[in-house]
C-alpha cells in the first residue's frame, strides 16, 4: 500500500481508466506537491496523457470511459459524479499540445473565464489582471501594445504562452501541461520551459506530460515513468535519470525502445 503524503496537494490512489471495458491505465498512485514540477514520461500510448486527463476529470467527456480509484484534491475525493466541473477546472487548469487561443483579442482571451466566474469588476481591475497574467506567461513585453488584436495573429509559440497566461488568469493552484512544446521551435520551447519553472516557483503545482527526456530533466523536480498502462517507477528526477531501478525505465532512457 502506498504511503500517504499528507503535504501533497493532489493524491491519486489506484486510479484506473477503461474504455469500453478495456483497461488502458492500471492502478496508479502518485502524489503531487505545490511548488513542484512533476514530469510524466514514457513511450506513446503508455497511459501518461490518459492519467493526466483524470486529474481535472476530462475523461468524463469521453464516451464509454470509466475512471476508477480515488483522486484527492485538497484532501477531497473529486472522482465522484457530483463534482462541480465548472468550479474544479477553475482551480486545476490545463494547457494542451496545440495552442488553443479563442477567436478573440488577446485581452478577451485573458478575461473570458474570469468574467464568467465574476472574478473582475471594472476596467482597472481587468487591466491589472491582463497585465499580471501576460507577465506570468512571459508574453507581456511582446503584446502590450496590441492587446486588442486577434490572438490568431500571434506566432505558434506566442499563442501557447497566451494559453498559459489565460490559464494563470484564473489563479489556479494546479496546472496540467500535455506536451506543451511538441509543436514549437527550440527557442519557443526554452521560453515555455522557463515559464513552467517560474510557475512552479510561484507555488503552483505543475504536472507535465513530455516525450522529451532533456525537457523532463531540465524542468522537473520529480518524474514518473509509465509503460503499457502501468506507472512503473517514480522519484526525484535526478535519481530517475541517473539510477533507474526498473529495467524498462533503464532501457527507455538509453533508447532501447521509444
Amino acid at each position: 500500500m502506498t504511503e500517504q503524503n499528507q503535504t501533497a496537494l493532489v493524491r491519486t490512489r489506484d486510479v484506473t481508466v477503461s474504455y469500453n471495458g478495456n483497461e488502458a491505465l492500471h492502478g496508479t498512485s502518485l502524489d503531487f506537491e505545490a511548488g513542484q514540477v512533476t514530469a510524466l514520461i514514457g513511450p506513446s500510448g503508455c497511459g501518461k496523457s490518459t492519467f493526466l486527463r483524470c486529474l481535472n476529470l476530462m475523461n468524463r467527456e469521453i464516451p464509454k470511459c470509466k475512471v476508477g480509484g480515488s483522486i484527492f484534491y485538497h484532501g477531497h475525493d473529486i472522482n465522484t459524479p457530483k463534482e462541480n466541473l465548472f468550479e474544479l477546472r477553475r482551480s486545476i487548469g490545463m494547457v494542451f499540445q496545440q495552442p488553443t487561443p479563442f477567436r478573440k483579442s488577446i485581452r478577451d482571451n485573458i478575461l473570458f473565464a474570469p468574467k464568467r466566474h465574476k472574478m473582475v469588476s471594472g476596467k482597472a481591475e481587468a487591466d491589472r489582471l491582463v497585465e499580471e497574467s501576460l507577465r506570468a506567461g512571459a508574453l507581456w513585453d511582446e503584446v502590450k501594445d496590441k492587446l486588442d488584436q486577434s490572438a490568431h495573429a500571434l506566432s505558434g509559440g506566442q499563442q501557447q504562452r497566451l494559453c498559459i497566461a489565460r490559464t494563470l488568469a484564473m489563479h489556479p493552484d494546479v496546472v496540467l501541461f500535455d506536451e506543451p512544446c511538441s509543436a514549437l521551435d527550440p527557442i519557443s520551447t526554452l521560453t515555455i520551459e522557463e515559464t513552467i519553472r517560474s510557475i512552479a516557483d510561484s507555488g503552483i503545482c505543475v504536472i507535465i506530460v513530455t516525450h522529451n527526456m532533456e525537457q523532463a530533466a531540465r524542468v522537473s523536480d520529480r518524474t514518473a515513468f509509465f509503460y503499457m498502462g502501468d506507472m512503473v517507477e517514480t522519484g526525484p528526477t535526478k535519481q530517475i535519470f541517473s539510477e533507474p531501478e526498473d529495467k524498462r525505465l533503464a532501457d527507455y532512457l538509453t533508447g532501447r525502445f521509444s
